[in-house]
């Protein structure tokens, strides 16, 4: 009678055992460690809840070769230090991850390691829009002559002969597109108006 208990919660045990493992196998979303490519300036793309944002343009390692770009948002990629004006190969870990709150599953990535960093030419240029019906809010550039301007309220436009320019053009105008250069310490020049 003995044997047969021991047999029972060996049995038991084992089970139980068994049970812990295939759940916490379940529980284990997939990650994947990657190789991308990010360019020297940023995107404006609304986010999820519909506002403007600063996005990152990526090219994941299934898109290399291509001209295929994806946007994640800034700051998504946790311990990496983005610096305007430098494309960058960087080695992440992307994985999906579940919002408890929302139980919705979301992508995180982490930097791992830096393949490259280079400094674009000085000559390089990108457009950013200023002001856009396609935007919440319409006007990204805020600020004024006075106090200057900040893409965002986060990147600091130089605009030096172009703010009284860039200031009437975003009152009276319904699209306003910029061109613009690097300046150094994450400062964007504009250098055209469209």
């Amino acid at each position: 009678m003995k044997m047969k208990n021991n047999f029972t919660s060996w049995s038991t045990f084992f089970v139980l055992g068994v049970c812990i493992l295939l759940s916490s196998c379940f529980n284990e979303l997939p990650q994947k460690e990657e190789t991308i490519a990010i360019k020297h300036y940023p995107v404006v793309k609304n986010n999820e809840a519909g506002n403007a944002s600063l996005f990152l343009k990526v090219q994941l390692s299934h898109q290399e070769g291509t001209n295929e770009w994806d946007e994640i948002p800034i700051d998504a990629i946790d311990g990496f230090n983005y610096q305007m004006g430098y494309d960058y190969v960087i080695n992440i870990r992307k994985e999906q991850m579940h919002n408890e709150a929302t139980d919705g599953f979301y992508t995180a990535y982490t930097y791992l390691s830096e393949e490259s960093k280079e400094l674009v030419s000085p000559n390089a240029t990108f457009e950013l829009p200023l002001k856009s019906p396609s935007y919440q809010p319409a006007t990204l550039a805020f600020g004024n002559v006075e106090v200057g301007y900040k893409m965002l309220g986060e990147i600091p436009i130089e605009c030096s002969t172009l703010c009284e320019d860039l200031d009437i053009t975003l009152e009276t105008d319904g699209t306003v597109t910029g061109v613009f250069r690097h300046n150094g310490n994450n400062i964007i020049k504009l250098i055209q108006l469209k």
